[in-house]
């Protein structure tokens, strides 16, 4: 699985200047185990930003990596952005790799890390967040939440090792991430564009872009359509 990888060269040059901190996976946060609701009045502060997963057959380790404040540090609402890097079997099959990478993006919906309550919908890359008070005294941090989505990750055999980034820095280019989560979720359509089938004339196909410009793409899309 190497359609992603140029897009984690990307994150990891973006964010290189940047002082972070990094913990191989730790004791993780509680999970509730259902969706709780976070009233403003008990709110410490909201996170805005994004949140996306990259998917490689690379090497990854388990570990959480915090660029700028930790929670108990913030004290007013901040821009975010958590980037979770994942590394799967070298599965031969696309399909299978596909289908893969679907249930790894289900895996958000499944994950309710207590007094943190997070926002986002299957068809954006935004992603916001609550911080309860009481998870602040209860000394909440983003290496416990990043241990918990590991776990989380893990539970799916095929996935081998999981970076969780988690980014508040001022300084951070924010918008530069947002810009690979949207090219992230541009390969993913154009991966279900390919999958089922919808669309072999690429004359007429608006994702013919993505498909010149991922590597691996295009002959992905020759098999697919009995071309080669």
């Amino acid at each position: 699985m190497k359609f992603f990888d140029s897009l984690i060269d990307k994150a990891n040059a973006l964010l290189a200047p940047l002082p972070c901190r990094t913990q191989s996976k730790s004791v993780a946060w509680d999970d509730v185990g259902k969706n709780q609701v976070i009233m403003r009045r008990d709110t410490a502060f909201e996170l805005e930003g994004t949140g996306f997963n990259l998917v490689t057959s690379n090497c990854v380790n388990d570990e959480t990596v915090v660029i700028g404040n930790d929670p108990a540090d913030i004290v007013k609402d901040t821009r975010f952005a958590r980037i979770s890097i994942i590394q799967i079997d070298d599965v031969g099959d696309e399909q299978q790799a596909y289908n893969l990478i679907k249930k790894i993006e289900y895996v958000k919906y499944h994950t309710f890390p207590d007094g943190y309550m997070m926002r986002s919908t299957s068809r954006s890359h935004k992603e916001a967040v609550r911080v309860a008070k009481s998870a602040i005294k209860s000394g909440i941090d983003f290496h416990k939440v990043g241990s918990l989505m590991i776990d989380k990750y893990k539970e799916i055999p095929a996935v081998k090792g999981v970076k969780v980034i988690f980014v508040t820095h001022p300084n951070a280019d924010f918008g530069g991430i947002e810009n690979l989560a949207v090219k992230n979720s541009e390969i993913a359509e154009t991966l279900n564009h390919i999958m089922n089938s919808v669309n072999f004339d690429c004359s007429t196909c608006n994702l013919k872009a993505i498909c010149d410009e991922v590597d691996g793409m295009k002959e992905l899309h020759f098999r697919k359509s009995g071309k080669e």
